[in-house]
């Protein structure tokens, strides 16, 4: 069966209708299977005596780190027991919704899940890192406060990253758009496998000074990793985050893929149409980009700074850097290594 053969929409509703028609007790499940063409992988539809909703997914991951990232309102992911649809007692990856208490997710929860059964059909990678992709793609609506104010330092942050994106598609073609993968909850901006990384970061001070966590500058993990930065002005006459995605849609032109594609990370970067007229109210002047090396002698702090890696439990360690005396690149002379990009390997 083709990818463009397998579809999942619509079908769980019906399914949950029925189960929920079944006698049903605190703790247990009644559960369907659902059948998807990946050996090895089994997932299960199921309803529990609270009228909470569960997808099951069969292997449950040892231990995947990304699903704690998953701060998702009225959404649970974890491992669990259950003896579910005439099976024995086993662990599943459990994706829960409380749908008993919030019974408007009820169908945005089903389509959520179907996504993710989409994904597991049409990838060869493993189901928790399908639900942490699917999740990503979902968070606007699954986040804690779905009204989240627009912070000066989250405009900040994708302006620069749409600068850079628009600067490579007239460079490369629109399919370089494969390669933004900060949206996708990766820990660098944009990147190629472990040939290529480049962490996009913006600064309204002269010079650069920029926040950082552990992992981005670890150019252990890549050939190549570069900084590219930009100094940011606010400006009445200046431009607007709009403006920048208006210009990416004309780069990229009639290649509907890549326009998809694009669409896809700008709503899991956080980008909304209804809050366009907001955003205009951050406008912003901006340099030309500024790229730096990451190598032994760049400063910086990582997990091998320390003497025994901070345990896993210990998040959120940023450090404010100084960008001075340290020699930077015009985008021009590292054209040759972002060319990369064009191999549409993000993983």
């Amino acid at each position: 069966m083709s990818h463009s053969e397998i579809t999942f929409g619509g079908i769980l509703q019906p399914l949950v209708e029925s189960l929920e028609k079944n006698p049903r007790q605190s703790g247990r499940l009644s559960g369907q299977e659902v059948v998807i063409p990946r050996k090895g992988i089994k997932a299960i539809i199921a309803v529990d005596g609270e009228n909470d909703i569960h997808l099951l997914i069969t292997p449950a991951p040892d231990n995947d780190k990304n699903l704690s990232k998953l701060d998702l309102r009225g959404l649970k992911v974890a491992n669990r027991d259950w003896a579910v649809s005439g099976n024995k007692a086993q662990e599943y990856l459990d994706i829960s919704c409380s749908t008993g208490i919030l019974p408007s997710f009820k169908r945005p929860f089903l389509r959520f899940a179907e996504d993710v059964l989409f994904e597991i059909s049409t990838s060869e990678q493993f189901p928790a890192e399908a639900v942490y992709r699917t999740g990503i793609r979902w968070r606007k609506f699954w986040s804690p406060d779905i009204e989240t104010e627009i912070s000066r330092e989250w405009v900040h942050g994708l302006f620069g990253e749409l600068l850079f994106l628009a600067d490579i598609i007239e460079r490369f073609g629109p399919e370089v758009v494969n390669s933004w993968t900060g949206p996708t909850g990766k820990d660098h901006d944009f990147q190629t496998g472990n040939n290529l990384a480049v962490e996009i970061k913006t600064s309204v001070e002269t010079p650069f000074r920029i926040n950082c966590n552990i992992r981005q500058l670890d150019h252990t993990i890549f050939k190549t990793l570069y900084i590219v930065c930009y100094h940011l002005a606010s400006s009445e006459k200046g431009t607007a985050l709009s403006d920048l995605v208006r210009n990416i849609e004309k780069l990229i032109g009639t290649d509907e893929s890549s326009l998809d594609k694009f669409y896809e990370r700008l709503m899991a970067a956080g980008y909304t149409r209804q809050l366009e007229s907001a955003y205009n109210s951050f406008r912003l002047n901006f340099s030309d980009a500024s790229a730096f090396l990451i190598d032994n002698n760049f400063p910086k702090i990582t997990e091998s700074s320390f003497v025994s890696p901070p345990d896993h439990r210990i998040t959120g360690i940023r450090y404010s850097l100084q960008l001075t005396g340290l020699p930077d690149l015009r985008i021009d002379e590292i054209e040759n290594n972002l060319r990369q990009f064009t191999k549409h390997d993000s993983k």
